[in-house]
């Protein structure tokens, strides 16, 4: 259900002012991905089981992503709207279903969860995978290539995308209480997070698909993953 709070809406409003001006400032995202993580948080408090809760899982991404992206050793690029697309198109579908569906209102909510889980997974995997000591692995060959490479993968990587969706599993389990669908969440950041590796292996390397049409695979992936076990809860 959404807020029905003014000074609640106020308050969040408010927020959405100073996160637009502070990531626009400070060259995090540009004007049009601004605009795309606003409707997502919007979305969020519009659409959501718990407004705030939501919101709040919105955001967490959203920063802890920023903090990993902004290590100093690597070179942060301004995301624009595809980049922030790619990652939180899938979630937002998820919300925005709950209109028409509000019986399957839980089920749906466990696939936002999965697909955000899926999109700091990968997030975390990418960029603190880049301080790994030992080149990746490609995910198809098992074989070393060279750092950046698509599909390559690491065990800091895994290790840092396992920590996403442990991020946004137990934020579940501390609004929910449900230890399944938490553990299915988790689980959900490490299909999604090879996902878009093996994509990327198959398809990215070859030019026949961009990284936000893989980024947007591998959110989708977590959402799937996470319908399909939610049946069983």
């Amino acid at each position: 259900m959404a807020l029905n709070d003014p000074f609640q809406l106020f308050l969040i409003l408010l927020f959405f002012a100073a996160f637009s001006l502070f990531s626009y400032k400070k060259n995090l995202l540009d004007l049009e991905g601004v605009l795309i993580a606003n409707a997502v948080g919007l979305a969020a408090i519009t659409y959501g089981p718990n407004p705030l809760q939501d919101l709040g899982i919105v955001v967490i991404f959203f920063i802890i992503g920023e903090i990993a992206s902004n290590f100093p050793r690597k070179k942060h690029e301004q995301r624009n709207i595809w980049n922030v697309v790619g990652n939180s198109l899938p979630s937002l579908i998820m919300l925005i279903l709950i209109v028409p569906f509000p019986e399957k209102a839980f089920l749906l909510e466990i696939g936002f969860f999965g697909a955000i889980s899926a999109a700091l997974a990968d997030t975390l995997s990418s960029e603190v995978g880049y301080y790994s000591k030992k080149d990746p692995i490609m995910i198809t060959t098992f074989k070393r290539v060279p750092r950046g490479t698509d599909g390559g993968i690491t065990l800091l990587g895994e290790i840092a995308a396992l920590f996403g969706g442990l991020v946004i599993g137990v934020s579940h389990y501390l609004i929910y209480s449900n230890p399944f669908a938490a553990i299915v969440i988790i689980i959900a950041g490490l299909v999604g997070s090879n996902t878009d590796s093996l994509f990327g292996a198959l398809f990215e390397t070859k030019k026949l698909m961009d990284n936000t049409q893989v980024n947007l695979i591998g959110s989708t992936a977590g959402a799937i993953f996470t319908l399909l076990l939610g049946l069983l809860i």
